[in-house]
């Protein structure tokens, strides 16, 4: 960043000389090895002549200046150090903590923080034939005002005249400035070539936009903004597409996302999220990822949020529109009009002691008159006592759930007004055992006891407003009900029985290996789950899951889990990661998922530097189940000191049918001017690129 200049008005000037003559004209003359110094500005030459009474200083020949701002050494000069102008010919020049640099015909340096250079040429590249420069008539630089203006400016890049604009002018320090950007370019097989040009708006210091106006050539004109404003309360941010007349569609196209947050006071706040898109197709047909591509709906919402030391509160209401035709009407997400939400974690008297609850209170409703709405209110105390030590811990925890409802049926037969209560009783405990090895290193070996015990209540008469079986994993062996929402809490009579060993480092604290597994072991069998999900659960234990990952190396890491059936023999879920890194910069990261019946899978990403300026990367995820390609990508990048290209060949599935988006992105970085072009996500996001 450049810096501004300090106060050197009421500075002193010193002068250091080989040789000195006051003179009897009053004109002071120095010579041999002059520097003229006064704050943070140094004036050096072989001849330099001084005049008291306008202090201004005169040097014939060659010499050089540097401050704060920049640094030039000139044929000859002229500098008034009371009116703080100067004129400096033929010069070379620098910007002082940049490389930028260039040479000028003439140099005028005045008010202080502002400069005028004519005939110039600007580069940040090394060398006497840089591989970008950038000419111009005239540019003026304001310092003060951290804007930088070019007239007839010209940008050769390796020798070929690349771009040409009569009027430019940017920015030259970090103050945000209203002005275009660098445009975007990529090609699509789906949308043709796509042209942007930014425009930033700095409309205020707590406001700003950028307006992007985006052409396809399959598809038209389409309009970008995103606005953002903030103040000592308040925060948002607006973003739109608008695409009239599609020429494909042959409709208007278009999203629009808004979000804002108010703080209250300390402890409250609001949040407004609005998301909306005009048809199901908008995301498989302008999202340039498998992950934006896939969206099955949007979720728009309002809510009042507040907490003390010991309670939350939260009112909120939300809607969604789902944007995945595949999604039948029956199964579509109800709005929550509204959602409020209670929750207590007090601690009580006795040390380790805890009141919690959980409570909610909730209205579901739904555009299409078929099917159950209504209200639902969920409440959860219990008390826990945990009691802890430096060896192990225990927290027995005893409550009762109570659910009921106020539902319309529209039509349907059945009880309007269910309701389910239950107790539950959970009892969690384990051990923290250690051993030092002979090697430097500490292992664990953490044991662990979990059992709940929920009566069986009957539930086929409560409505299904958002519950769904949780996806069995390591997490689910320590928790209390196997349903998402409040519709239906699962009966168990059941015992987890869980191991973790460890491997330490004791010198640098790190983690060599961990292996985790555990299993339940059922007394009763889980008649709820076998009423909603139809499978028989007759089994006397869990699928067995383990996990087990490595750090051999610093460089080295995997993960092994898995998730086996013993009723069955056969494996349920798997998961296998590798990631390598290496001090070069190479990185190699892949992993395996499988999950019985719906998913089986790799992902794999690679990125290596072939030179200090060279790079290659690419990434393949594909479904062995479906026998397609899900995504892909490969692509190279040049980062030299002063310019930097990367080029992205990118493809994946778009949608449903089979049908795959093919594109190439191309980003050209001029450094300290700009870029040219829309970077992509990286392959991994703790690298520096």
């Amino acid at each position: 960043m450049i810096k501004k200049a300090p106060n050197r008005r009421s500075a002193p000037i010193f002068l250091d000389t080989g040789q000195f003559d006051a003179g009897k004209s009053g004109i002071a003359e120095a010579s041999k090895k002059v520097e003229l110094r006064r704050a943070d500005q140094l004036l050096s030459t072989e001849l330099l002549y001084y005049d008291p009474d306008n202090k201004t200083v005169s040097m014939p020949g060659k010499m050089s200046y540097e401050d704060s701002v920049l640094y030039l050494n000139g044929a000859s000069a002229q500098y008034n150090f009371r009116d703080e102008n100067g004129r400096f010919l033929d010069v070379d020049y620098g910007l002082m903590g940049s490389s930028a640099k260039g040479s000028a015909a003439e140099i005028t340096i005045d008010s202080n923080n502002h400069s005028i250079l004519r005939q110039l040429q600007f580069t940040t590249c090394p060398g006497e034939k840089p591989q970008w420069v950038l000419t111009a008539k005239k540019l003026e630089l304001d310092f003060d005002k951290g804007v930088g203006t070019a007239k007839s400016a010209k940008l050769k890049f390796l020798d070929i005249p690349f771009l040409y604009l009569p009027y430019i002018s940017f920015p030259i320090d970090d103050r945000r400035k209203s002005g275009f950007l660098y445009p975007f370019v990529s090609t699509a097989n789906d949308n043709g070539f796509e042209f942007s040009s930014p425009y930033y708006w700095n409309i205020a210091p707590n406001q700003d936009a950028t307006i992007t106006p985006r052409f396809f050539t399959e598809r038209g004109a389409m309009l970008t903004g995103e606005y953002r404003f903030i103040t000592r309360r308040t925060g948002g941010m607006l973003n739109f597409d608008y695409l009239p007349s599609d020429s494909k569609a042959s409709n208007n196209r278009y999203h629009y996302r808004f979000k804002h947050d108010t703080r209250i006071s300390r402890r409250w706040r609001t949040s407004v999220l609005v998301d909306r898109v005009s048809d199901d197709q908008y995301f498989q047909d302008f999202s340039n990822t498998l992950a934006g591509a896939s969206r099955q709906y949007l979720r728009s919402k309002a809510g009042l949020y507040g907490g003390g030391h010991y309670w939350t509160l939260s009112v909120i209401a939300d809607d969604f529109q789902v944007v995945d035709d595949a999604v039948n009407e029956l199964n579509e997400p109800f709005r929550r009009v509204p959602r409020i939400a209670f929750d207590i974690d007090r601690p009580l008297g006795l040390q380790g002691l805890r009141l919690q609850m959980d409570s909610e209170l909730v209205y579901f409703d739904r555009d299409i008159d078929v099917g159950t709405t209504g209200s639902r209110f969920d409440i959860y105390p219990r008390m826990e006592w945990n009691i802890e030590t430096n060896w192990g811990y225990m927290r027995p925890s005893a409550g009762y759930r109570y659910t009921s409802y106020d539902l319309n049926k529209h039509g349907e037969a059945g009880d309007t007004s269910p309701d389910r209560g239950t107790e539950i009783f959970s009892f969690d405990s384990g051990l923290f055992l250690e051993r030092d090895g002979n090697n430097g290193k500490v292992q664990t070996l953490e044991p662990r006891l979990f059992y709940l015990y929920v009566p069986y209540k009957d539930q086929e008469d409560l409505p299904d407003f958002d519950s769904a079986p949780f996806t069995f994993g390591f997490s689910q062996l320590f928790h209390f009900n196997r349903f998402t929402g409040a519709d239906r809490q699962s009966d168990a009579n059941q015992l987890t029985l869980a191991l973790t060993t460890r491997s330490i480092n004791q010198v640098s604290g790190r983690e060599l290996w961990s292996l985790s597994f555990g299993q339940i072991i059922y007394f009763e069998n889980q008649r709820v789950v076998a009423a909603v999900t139809g499978d028989s659960l007759d089994d006397n234990v869990s699928p067995f899951i383990a996990e087990f990952v490595l750090h051999p190396t610093r460089q080295l890491s995997s993960r092994i889990g898995a998730q086996w059936d013993w009723q069955n023999n056969e494996l349920d879920v798997a998961v296998l990661g590798l990631t390598h890194t290496k001090a070069s910069g190479r990185r190699l990261g892949a992993e395996y998922r499988f999950r019985r019946d719906s998913l089986d899978q790799f992902d794999i990403r690679y990125y290596q530097p072939i030179n200090e300026a060279w790079n290659v990367f690419g990434r393949v995820n594909y479904s062995l189940r479906d026998s397609d390609l899900l995504s892909a990508q490969l692509g190279f990048e040049y980062d030299s000191c002063c310019w930097g290209l990367r080029v992205v060949a990118k493809r994946f599935l778009r949608n449903r049918n089979g049908d795959h988006r093919d594109a190439i992105y191309v980003q050209l970085v001029l450094k300290g001017l700009g870029n040219i072009g829309r970077r992509t996500a990286p392959l991994f996001y703790d690298l520096a690129d």
